[in-house]
């Protein structure tokens, strides 16, 4: 270990933990009369058909499997050992894919209980067992009142440092949110949002521009396109001006396209800027003040000086924070990630970047 190494801290912003059994999991975090709902056959989460084909139907890693047995990521003490330990991560914010797939739900009122009952788990089963959990809370946006109840009943408590916002087919800068939003800000929370495994393949969750997928890669090939429909719309609809204290994390979306969007939305604002008024500054502004990013999947251009290149050009050491999306197949792995960054970028991604965004406080250094 190199003494940078040694004295860069690490947050792992994007971590998925899992409960075994789906809803059947839940249960004890549910009354007796939802228990009786889920029973049988809607004990299972809706899950889109084109998975990852090297990782089996979880698409979570055979080798993160807990020797307790149940799937990689279920078991909080195996993860100490497996990720957390050998990788000196000081924090590991955790969000619930599994939780996100309730976007696929048509009922609205299945959806807002399992998303309570998911985070009572993970307060009970998880933040209890390590203070380097930390949980980023899930919401169901069917019922933005209801989220907004969900975010007031359980966001100020220690542990809690982000909202898990699994999208519907609507997009962000509609006032169908706003509850949310306004929730958010209140508590000084950040908006995360991630692929749920549910795009393109429900009605109710997000579409894919052009038609449906037909296979994975391609599905995992064009998820940037929904974080950039989502950050335009929040940006022209005026959401960052209405909340101006609001940060987005979009994790799990890349970044090597962050230029070129920083560089359209002004070029157009510059051509068009009668229709949004409201913005009273360059649109790249309020991307790179109120929008960070995740380093995984880690880009891996042709020559190296390209990502030092990109990293420049996104202004890493304001918008990049490092993830690992530990435990699925493509985790990546803090000591083969941005290895040849300067040490003061390295320690801004690493730590600092996600330490404002999470209100983590600073490093300790020894």
């Amino acid at each position: 270990m190199s003494k940078d190494d040694a004295t860069t801290g690490i947050i792992d912003s994007d971590v998925h933990p899992w409960i075994n059994g789906d809803i059947e999991g839940l249960m004890p975090y549910l009354s007796r009369g939802w228990q009786k709902r889920f029973e049988g056959k809607r004990s299972t989460l809706p899950d889109h058909p084109l998975r990852p084909p090297l990782a089996g139907a979880t698409s979570i890693r055979r080798d993160a499997r807990p020797p307790s047995g149940g799937a990689g990521g279920s078991d909080p003490v195996f993860m100490q050992q497996d990720h957390l330990d050998p990788n000196n991560i000081d924090y590991a914010i955790m969000s619930s894919i599994q939780a996100g797939k309730l976007v696929a739900l048509p009922n609205t009122g299945e959806a807002v209980v399992l998303a309570r009952a998911f985070n009572d788990y993970f307060r009970d089963q998880w933040l209890t067992v390590d203070p380097r959990y930390r949980l980023a809370m899930c919401v169901a946006p069917h019922d933005p009142q209801a989220a907004a109840e969900e975010i007031r009943r359980i966001g100020g408590e220690e542990g809690i440092v982000a909202v898990f916002l699994p999208l519907l087919n609507i997009l962000m800068g509609n006032r169908h949110y706003y509850p949310i939003y306004e929730a958010a800000e209140e508590l000084g929370l950040p908006i995360l949002i991630h692929p749920t495994g549910t795009e393109g393949g429900f009605q109710s969750s997000l579409s894919f521009a052009g038609g449906y997928p037909t296979t994975y890669i391609e599905r995992h090939t064009v998820f940037p396109e929904i974080a950039m429909g989502s950050i335009a719309s929040m940006l022209f609809e005026g959401v960052f001006v209405r909340f101006p204290k609001l940060k987005i994390l979009a994790a799990e979306f890349g970044y090597s396209w962050v230029p070129h969007m920083l560089w359209r939305v002004n070029q157009n604002w510059r051509e068009f800027r009668r229709e949004v008024p409201w913005l009273e500054k360059e649109p790249s502004e309020y991307i790179l003040d109120q929008v960070r990013f995740t380093s995984q999947p880690a880009e891996e251009p042709e020559k190296e000086e390209y990502l030092l290149q990109i990293l420049e050009m996104v202004h890493a050491e304001r918008t990049i924070v490092f993830s690992t999306d530990y435990p699925h197949w493509d985790t990546d792995s803090p000591k083969h990630t941005f290895r040849r960054i300067p040490a003061d970028m390295k320690r801004r991604i690493f730590y600092d970047n996600a330490a404002e965004l999470f209100g983590l406080g600073e490093m300790a250094v020894a």
